[in-house]
C-alpha cells in the first residue's frame, strides 16, 4: 500500500515539474493532474493514495487563503453578494438547459440529467444526485469530465489574455518560520476537522481558511503578509492533482463512450456561456476579466482559487463566489432531492397498500 501511494506521488510529482520546466500555468496541479489521467488512459496499475491526502491538499490552500485575508478584503466581498446572487442564478439556468437536452436525446431520467449537468462540488452532487434517485455513475461520469477539462482549460485562458500583465500584483510576502507554519498548520487543521463535523461545504478548505483568517486578522502571530513556504503549496497541489485524475477511471469512460462525449460536449457548452458570462460582468461593474472568469467557471473551489493565487487576481473574491454558488446549489437541490423523494415514497404508498 505504501508503494503504490509512493509511486503515484512520484508520478504526479514528475508531472509538476515537467510542466513547471515550460513555465506552465499553475503547473504543480495541472502536471500532477494530467500525468495521472494519461497513467489511467494507459492501464497504469496500482495508482492510489488514500482520501486524507486531498483533504490535506485543501487545508493547505485554505490556510494560504486564510493567511491573505484584510478587512478591506471582507468588505469588497459583502459587497458583492448581489452579483453572486445573480452569477449563481444564471449559471443555474444554462445548466439547466444542457440537462433538458441531455434529458432529451439521450434519454436519461430527470433526476439523472440535472444533477449531472448542475455545477456544484462532484462528490456533494453525486450523493445529493444518488439520494434522490439518479445514476451514480452517469453523474460521476459528467462531473469528472466538467471538473478536468475546467482545471485544464482556464488557468491557460486567463494567463495568456491580454489584461493579465496589468492585474499583476506586487505584494512583498515573508515566508513564515518553522514555528509559525507548525502553529498555523495545526490551527487551520482543527478548524478543517471542527468545520467537516459541521457539515459544512467544502469543510477542509473553508474551515482552514476561516481559522486562519481570525488569527491573520486579530493576532500579530503571524506577521504582515505571511506565506506558508512553497514546497507545501506545491505538496498540496500535487495531492489535489493527483486525486482529480484518479477519479477519472478508464474502464468508466470504455463502458459509458456515449455518456463521456455527450458530457464532454456539455461542459464545453458551459465553459463558454460563462466566459460570456463573466466578460459581460467585467463589463457592467468593471471587475479585472481575469478575477470575472475565475469567480464564474465552474471548476472547483480550491482550483480555481488556486489559479487566482497564480494569476494575480483577487483569490478571496474567487473563492467567495465559488463559495456562494456551493452553498446556494447544494441547499435548493438538497431540499429539491428530498422533496422528490418525499413525493414518490407518498405516490407508491397507496399503491402497495392497496395491491
Amino acid at each position: 500500500m505504501l508503494l503504490r501511494i509512493l509511486f503515484t506521488l512520484l508520478l504526479g510529482s514528475l508531472g509538476g515539474w515537467l510542466f513547471a520546466t515550460i513555465h506552465s500555468p499553475l503547473p504543480w496541479l495541472l502536471g500532477a493532474l494530467v500525468t495521472t489521467v494519461i497513467c489511467n488512459m494507459l492501464g497504469v496499475k496500482n495508482l492510489w493514495i488514500p482520501r486524507w491526502f486531498r483533504q490535506a491538499g485543501l487545508t493547505v490552500i485554505g490556510i494560504t487563503l486564510g493567511l491573505r485575508m484584510t478587512s478591506e478584503i471582507v468588505d469588497t466581498m459583502t459587497g458583492h453578494v448581489g452579483l453572486m446572487l445573480i452569477t449563481t442564478i444564471l449559471t443555474i439556468l444554462i445548466s439547466l438547459v444542457n440537462a433538458w437536452i441531455f434529458y432529451k436525446i439521450c434519454r436519461v431520467d430527470g433526476i439523472t440529467a440535472i444533477f449531472s449537468n448542475i455545477p456544484g462540488g462532484l462528490s456533494e452532487m453525486v450523493s445529493v444526485g444518488q439520494m434522490a434517485g439518479g445514476n451514480q455513475q452517469v453523474i460521476t461520469i459528467f462531473h469528472s469530465i466538467r471538473a478536468i477539462s475546467v482545471v485544464l482549460c482556464t488557468p491557460y485562458l486567463v494567463a495568456f489574455l491580454p489584461t493579465h500583465a496589468a492585474i499583476q500584483t506586487a505584494t512583498t510576502e515573508h515566508v513564515l518560520g518553522i514555528g509559525q507554519t507548525v502553529m498555523i498548520l495545526v490551527a487551520g487543521l482543527i478548524g478543517a476537522l471542527i468545520a467537516s463535523r459541521c457539515y459544512i461545504p467544502a469543510p477542509f478548505l473553508l474551515g482552514a481558511l476561516l481559522v486562519t483568517a481570525l488569527i491573520s486578522m486579530n493576532t500579530s502571530l503571524v506577521g504582515e503578509s505571511p506565506a506558508l513556504p512553497s514546497i507545501l503549496v506545491q505538496g498540496a497541489q500535487i495531492f489535489i492533482g493527483v486525486s482529480i485524475g484518479l477519479g477519472f477511471k478508464r474502464e468508466d469512460i470504455v463502458k459509458n463512450r456515449r455518456f463521456f462525449l455527450f458530457g464532454l460536449m456539455h461542459s464545453l457548452f458551459l465553459f463558454v456561456m460563462v466566459i460570456v458570462l463573466a466578460i459581460g460582468i467585467s463589463y457592467v461593474t468593471a471587475t479585472d476579466i481575469v478575477t470575472a472568469i475565475l469567480a464564474t467557471v465552474p471548476g472547483g473551489l480550491a482550483e480555481m482559487s488556486l489559479t487566482a493565487l497564480a494569476t494575480g487576481a483577487d483569490p478571496l473574491l474567487v473563492t467567495a463566489f465559488h463559495l456562494f454558488r456551493l452553498v446556494l446549489v447544494l441547499t435548493l437541490f438538497s431540499f429539491g432531492a428530498r422533496a422528490w423523494t418525499n413525493y414518490h415514497s407518498r405516490i407508491k404508498q397507496p399503491k402497495e397498500t392497496s395491491a
